[in-house]
């Protein structure tokens, strides 16, 4: 297919003849859009991420509370819980332009809408509020990623993965040093809203690229089952308690409200699709979405705000809880404990992205490699400014360096991963990279060791920011790969989420505390040994040849074929 392009471009006298060959790829337009949507993607990170942080530091909220912020990351972690939405549901009347664009241009206005937000409420007056508005932010811009790669992986052909999660990288690296640039650039003249509020306009990329595109035309047939068995479904509400009493607790330990939250938001969203699915299951209408409501909504305030909170600003209307929560309570007991009335339905061989992926031959091996691979650079990442902050670095200095010359280190490693990519291909680039991103973080516990130096900080930064933009397009297009084409967003959406769970998890409840007890050396050098799991287990993945016996048909340049690689 790549000859056949060749040779069209050929006739046709493109501009991009005029370019070297080596160059040409990234400048064909699905690549050269791919770019734009990486812009987008990549600020609302930014805006809760290395921005947010600096920003609490300042206000000075102790350690433990400032990395416990990393928690808000984990909507996207969960995004694939609400990934099928994007899939499936087609947006009234806005869906006639297409079903990527019109949830590009609906999520791409809610994206600026909770960052403008974000940037304009105080942390020294509340700091919950704050944690709140970080989760939107996290929501919406994971809701924003979801579109952004589905529309992107449909838009790429198979030959273009590699250029196009290159490009795709090089976009999400320039829009969050945009963002972190420009916000602190902005509030040191006109204060932190006005920061946000200037980059909520980041958003704006990926919509005109949507409009300029069109709707994506590489897609297949969306199946999807209908009902659901009462055994899976049981094992879903039942655990619901044990994951928001567990979290409460973590909570109350690290003295931050956040990741009682984020369970919350982990079950909301599949809760209706899944209750929708076990109602017809059992022969009843799936509307009995629209009963649960009224009780849901009880349920959420009283678990957000607490019972005496809610009674009190209800007054005597408090009595109507306890009907609406016996209501809501028997009708998901029902679900759970009814028979199963559908089993002979023809939907029986439709199956749903998890299915369809753990179906595939060592699809266990692989999620733990995801799982493992980025434990280690995750943990040194989200750590960074606190590290700088410490060593005495001023705004001008980590503007500079981490985001001056780290951005520029980037964009070459992405390019020469680009090239890695081409030349050695998928397996061998892969784990080169994670070598590489293993090695960066001892830097940081080089520069930790020598305190504050400018040269120490621009060979560390360097170095990581190299490595990272190496691993990018590998690493990306390698998930990008494991995607099937019927469940596009939801299948990137899992494997991009259990991507980074443990290492935002564990950045979140023990980063701050390691690095009190340990000192910076120590964390980082022990950041470093948590990243080789993942180096070995890959290594043994392509000697045992699992690595392209799991592919999906993402990766294959026939769509139709349900594993290509099997």
């Amino acid at each position: 297919m790549m000859a056949e392009n060749d040779d069209m471009s050929a006739t046709t006298g493109s501009w991009r003849d005029l370019l070297p060959q080596g160059v040409r790829p990234y400048f064909e337009p699905a690549p050269l859009a791919a770019l734009f949507l990486g812009i987008s993607s990549g600020f609302p990170f930014a805006m809760i991420g290395a921005t947010l942080t600096t920003r609490l530091a300042q206000d000075g909220i102790e350690k433990s509370a400032v990395t416990a912020f990393a928690l808000t990351f984990l909507s996207y972690n969960l995004k694939w819980a609400w990934a099928p939405i994007v899939d499936k549901i087609r947006i009234p009347v806005l869906g006639r332009i297409g079903q990527r664009r019109s949830w590009l241009l609906v999520i791409g206005l809610a994206v600026m809408g909770a960052v403008s937000l974000l940037g304009n409420i105080d942390p020294e007056s509340s700091l919950a509020y704050v944690a709140l508005a970080a989760i939107l932010v996290g929501m919406m811009g994971a809701t924003f990623d979801i579109v952004i790669d589905g529309y992107r992986i449909e838009l790429l052909e198979p030959h273009e993965l590699g250029v196009g999660s290159g490009m795709s990288q090089y976009g999400w690296r320039i829009g969050a040093a945009v963002a972190g640039s420009l916000a602190l650039v902005v509030a040191a003249r006109m204060g932190w809203g006005a920061a946000y509020m200037a980059c909520a306009f980041l958003a704006l990329p990926a919509v005109i690229t949507g409009f300029v595109m069109g709707e994506p035309t590489r897609k297949v047939i969306r199946d999807w089952p209908r009902f659901m068995r009462r055994t899976p479904y049981a094992i879903f509400i039942l655990s619901f308690p044990l994951a928001y009493g567990g979290a409460v607790m973590l909570d109350r330990w690290l003295g931050v409200e956040i990741l009682s939250l984020m369970v919350i938001v982990g079950y909301i969203f599949p809760l209706f699709d899944l209750t929708a699915r076990r109602a017809r299951d059992i022969g009843w209408s799936g509307h009995v979405n629209w009963v649960l409501l009224p009780p849901l909504v009880a349920l959420l305030a009283i678990l957000i705000w607490d019972w005496p909170t809610v009674t009190g600003a209800l007054g005597s209307a408090a009595l109507i809880l306890y009907p609406l929560l016996v209501l809501g309570g028997t009708i998901l007991a029902w679900l759970c404990v009814t028979p199963t009335r559908t089993a002979g339905s023809t939907e029986s061989t439709v199956v749903g992205p998890l299915v369809e992926f753990f179906s595939r031959e060592g699809a266990f091996i692989v999620l733990i490699f995801v799982l493992l691979h980025k434990i280690g650079d995750t943990l040194a990442n989200l750590t960074f400014r606190l590290l700088f902050e410490d060593l005495g670095y001023t705004n001008d200095e980590i503007a500079i360096y981490d985001v001056g010359l780290g951005f520029w280190a980037l964009l070459v490693g992405v390019f020469v991963g680009g090239v890695l990519y081409a030349r050695l291909g998928m397996k061998k680039s892969v784990l080169l990279s994670l070598v590489l991103m293993a090695v960066s973080n001892f830097s940081f516990a080089g520069l930790a060791a020598v305190g504050h130096s400018n040269w120490g900080m621009a060979g560390a930064i360097g170095f990581e920011n190299f490595a990272s933009g190496i691993g990018g397009v590998c690493v990306v297009a390698y998930l990008s790969a494991l995607c099937n084409l019927k469940f596009t967003a939801t299948h990137f959406a899992l494997l991009s989420a259990a991507a980074s769970i443990l290492g935002r998890f564990l950045t979140g409840t023990t980063a701050g505390t390691l690095i009190e007890d340990m000192g910076y050396v120590n964390f980082y050098l022990l950041t470093t040994a948590a990243a080789f799991p993942g180096v070995i287990l890959f290594w043994w993945m392509i000697r045992s040849g699992l690595v392209d016996r799991s592919l999906g048909t993402a990766g294959s340049e026939d769509p139709e074929m349900d594993n290509p690689a099997k």
